[in-house]
């Protein structure tokens, strides 16, 4: 037999174990190309990069493997030895993320092909609280609980949970016993209130059930509607009642454990060239060895002369260390603009910024990517859009000036995806996220709501509880829609925190500044905030209003270090030293290579 003959079948049974076959034309062209290898493991290697691609590749040929998407295959393998820019960093706007949904049958992640609108119909509104109780119904499903099953075999959370279903049964309706525990049964579902008079319903999509929580012990977290949540009670079959005596949020999930279950899929990117990209090896070590950093910015008034000297400052201060990336997010203008003039005023400002950024910072224009959002008080698009999530991006007739003169940049959507290396970013900008989810807990009533939460809980434990609900939802917005209203076909995929990234930059004007460490990082100072998920919570709060705050993102360490210009607005020289100071005291800690 010879050797071709041997490689013939080798790739054939190759790619059959893998669940694939491989066309007569697209086999002899494989054979070609690996004959002139002569060890038995470059062609292994080169082999199982090909089936890699081909696993991930969204072709309508099925399991056939063709000449073309064989071409294709190679033509990226050989790529990887390649890195340009686009594979370091990457930004992805919320219109362009693909869209996965669970199948319970099959157990796994379907992506959604279907074409989509911003405006949906009622079936797109149910569809993404469907979307947001199966994913957290799958994740109880692997957290174990007490050793309490047959054969001393530990259930999990999943095994417990009963359908609202089961108790409108006949069979599970049982006469209600305040005392015993033997009813205790634990529910899943979402909070709702179906009727006007503050009586709160468990629904989930089997049916909806009132609670009675006036004796119910409540876990740590934020219980608003529209939040899901584990209810343990009892039912009272004559009242048609469930009598909570427990409610907690549904417990987390570490962010390595959940990519394993979501699969090869990539929820970062539409590309399937850039889902395999971050798997390359050169771009792990690339990481490793480039300890570099991405600033994050937020409230640039670039309107008001005193905050815009700040900000020239910071961009001069910079100019040195070259970011990775400088991610800026809006109001980009005061209050004072009038909203017949808000376009053509943000177009000048924007203009004015990049003469600046062209003429006075040489390095960043080359090697930084400018990545803008725009905040909520931007009203180029109007009044009425500038309250919905997922905000569009600014447009380009606005931005023309500043895309010349700054050739890299990105102007993106509201919330977007950004992706450096290997690691997953999700950058938001809202105001009020916090203190909305604070003060629309279900034990609030609607009296108390116009108060301040800071009289009962610490800011420290108002962001823990918040965070902890982030986390427990898997979701960026916790609360009713008429307090943050979404688009509904956009709001499934792109708001949601599934599987967690390794970075969440939420950068809201009106909550304290903060940022978080994983729970098994023991590098991190014992002061800050612990995330039981392992991804790293921020927000950088308002550059303009609280005293020239943002925050940089260190790669390499993973850590999120905060800093602030100092005020001086009397002695410029002073200012623009201690300026330097504060971003080189950032600098010495990077040690850029």
């Amino acid at each position: 037999m010879s050797e071709a003959t041997k490689l013939r079948k080798f790739i054939v049974s190759t790619f059959s174990l893998n669940g694939f076959t491989i066309q007569e034309r697209a086999c002899a062209y494989l054979v070609q190309q690996l004959e002139p290898l002569g060890s038995r493991e470059d062609r292994d290697k080169w082999l199982d990069k090909i089936v890699d691609y081909v696993r991930v590749s969204s072709t309508n040929d099925g399991n056939i493997v063709t000449y073309e998407l064989l071409s294709k295959a190679l033509k990226f393998c050989c790529n990887l030895q390649i890195l340009n820019d686009e594979d370091i960093l990457h930004v992805t706007p919320a219109y362009k993320l693909p869209r996965y949904r669970y199948c319970p049958t099959t157990r796994k992640f379907q992506r959604i092909k279907s074409e989509i609108s911003m405006f949906g119909d009622a079936q797109s509104k149910i569809a993404q609280y469907v979307d947001r109780y199966t994913v957290i119904r799958q994740r109880m499903a692997r957290i174990k609980t007490t050793t309490d099953g047959t054969l001393n075999q530990p259930l999990t959370i999943g095994d417990k949970i009963r359908d609202v279903d089961y108790l409108l049964s006949s069979g599970a309706c049982r006469k209600f016993d305040h005392s015993s525990k033997s009813n205790s049964i634990l529910l899943l579902g979402v909070l709702v209130q179906l009727k006007e008079g503050g009586r709160h319903y468990l629904e989930d999509p089997t049916g909806a059930i009132p609670l009675d929580i006036t004796a119910t012990d409540f876990q740590k977290g934020y219980f608003t509607e529209n939040c899901c949540v584990l209810a343990e009670g009892r039912y009272c079959s004559d009242r048609r009642v469930f009598f909570v005596t427990n409610m907690a949020l549904p417990p987390c999930e570490r962010t390595e454990i959940s990519k394993i279950y979501f699969g090869e899929s990539n929820n970062f990117s539409d590309s399937n060239d850039l889902n395999l990209k971050s798997c390359n090896p050169k771009l792990l070590e690339y990481e490793k060895s480039k300890n570099r950093m991405i600033v994050f910015v937020s409230d640039v008034f670039l309107d008001d002369p005193k905050v815009l000297k700040k900000f020239h400052t910071l961009l001069n201060s910079f100019n040195d260390l070259a970011p990775v990336a400088i991610v800026m997010m809006g109001d980009y203008l005061s209050c004072r603009i009038p909203s017949h003039a808000y376009a053509q005023e943000l177009k000048t400002h924007l203009n004015q910024l990049g003469n600046f950024l062209h003429d006075n910072t040489p390095v960043l224009c080359k090697h930084t990517m400018f990545v803008l959002l725009s905040g909520p008080g931007d009203r180029y698009s109007g009044a009425a859009g500038a309250s919905i999530l997922p905000r569009p991006l600014i447009p380009e007739f606005l931005t023309e000036e500043f895309r010349r003169l700054v050739p890299r940049c990105v102007f993106t959507t509201n919330p977007c995806r950004m992706q450096y290396c290997t690691q997953q970013i999700h950058i938001i900008r809202a105001d009020g996220l916090m203190k909305k989810t604070a003060n629309y807990d279900i034990r609030h009533s609607s009296m108390d709501r116009n108060k301040s939460t800071s009289a009962a809980e610490s800011d420290d434990d108002i962001i823990k509880n918040y965070i902890k609900t982030l986390e427990s939802q898997s979701h960026l917005i916790t609360v009713p829609l008429d307090v943050c209203p979404t688009y509904w076909p956009l709001a499934s995929h792109s708001l949601s925190l599934y599987p967690m990234p390794d970075v969440v930059c939420i950068a809201d004007s009106n909550a304290p500044e903060y940022s978080t460490v994983g729970s098994n990082d023991s590098n991190s100072s014992s002061s800050k905030i612990s995330s039981s998920s392992g991804c790293i919570f921020f927000n950088p709060s308002s550059f303009s209003k609280n005293k020239y705050t943002f925050s940089v993102y260190i790669t390499a360490q993973r850590q999120i270090e905060d800093s602030n210009l100092p005020d001086d607005e009397y002695d410029a020289d002073n200012t623009l030293m201690d300026s330097e100071d504060t971003v080189a005291t950032v600098g010495n800690r990077l040690k850029v290579n």
